[in-house]
């Protein structure tokens, strides 16, 4: 009975390291699915900082600076897309000082 128990435990551990590799595929998988639905991800994040400058700092086409409330809603508009936009744009002081 002892014997018995040993393989099923020895066969469930196979199935559970068999499950760990298929996981750590798929996760593999979806990395690069993201990166072809959102070209976006694959942007530098110091690039993008200075995307997100040249869009709340930017001249207008009179050569008058933005108003500070309008510049403020291009920050704060940044920041509400996802976590990793927040993230640049909190760490990116130039946005915020006008």
């Amino acid at each position: 009975r002892i014997t018995e128990a040993e393989t099923e435990v020895q066969c469930i551990d196979d199935e559970i390291s068999k499950l760990k590799l298929q996981k750590e595929a798929k996760l593999v998988e979806i990395v690069s699915l993201q990166d072809i639905l959102s070209p976006i991800r694959r942007v530098p994040l110091e690039i993008l900082s200075e995307i997100f400058e040249s869009a709340c700092v930017q001249d207008d086409e009179d050569g008058v600076f933005l108003s500070v409330r309008r510049a403020m809603r291009c920050a704060l508009v940044i920041t509400a897309v996802c976590s990793a936009w927040r993230k640049v744009a909190l760490a990116t002081p130039r946005i915020w000082s006008m």
